[in-house]
């Protein structure tokens, strides 16, 4: 029986093959599983107002974040990062002029209640992240959380930054 060696190539040194696959495999695993980089459509222009109590948020990523400004008349300004594949947040009115529907209405609703259509299942812990400038009154902010009863979040948080006592 003939017996079979190692050829000289590598005998001096080990094979790395295996290893840079392994590697590879690892890199691609973290890059899958990290959210690096991930835009929660928060619009940083907006000066948050400062509290002194409040909890931080474990898990923003069943949220929707909605930036509210003033806007023309009593209506306020809503935009959000709606479509997951957007890469800038698009603006929701509480109630089109011309044909009064009403999208941020219809988003909430298919957010939280699901859309077959568009393969989304119901969510009934969906969450709300508003963020609204500080100096804004809350003539402006009332019908958004007066949306967000209709559409039946049951949780609504609001972005503020750390103040001190």
């Amino acid at each position: 029986m003939k017996r079979r060696h190692i050829p000289e190539s590598h005998a001096t040194h080990p094979n790395v093959t295996p290893l840079i696959d392994v590697v590879m495999c690892l890199i691609i695993f973290f890059m899958l599983v990290a959210k690096i980089g991930v835009k929660t459509g928060a619009d940083a222009s907006i000066t948050i107002p400062a509290s002194i109590l409040g909890n931080e948020l474990k898990d923003p990523g069943n949220a929707l974040t909605l930036n509210v400004r003033q806007g023309p008349g009593d209506q306020p300004m809503v935009t959000a990062l709606v479509e997951s594949t957007a890469s800038e947040p698009q603006e929701l009115h509480l109630i089109e002029p011309g044909t009064n529907r009403r999208p941020l209405l219809e988003v909430l609703r298919r957010l939280r209640d699901g859309d077959p259509k568009a393969n989304l299942a119901p969510n009934p812990d969906f969450k709300v992240i508003i963020r609204a400038d500080k100096e804004m009154g809350y003539r402006y902010l009332e019908p958004v959380l007066i949306t967000c009863m209709e559409a039946k979040v049951k949780n609504v948080n609001f972005n503020t930054s750390k103040g001190v006592q």
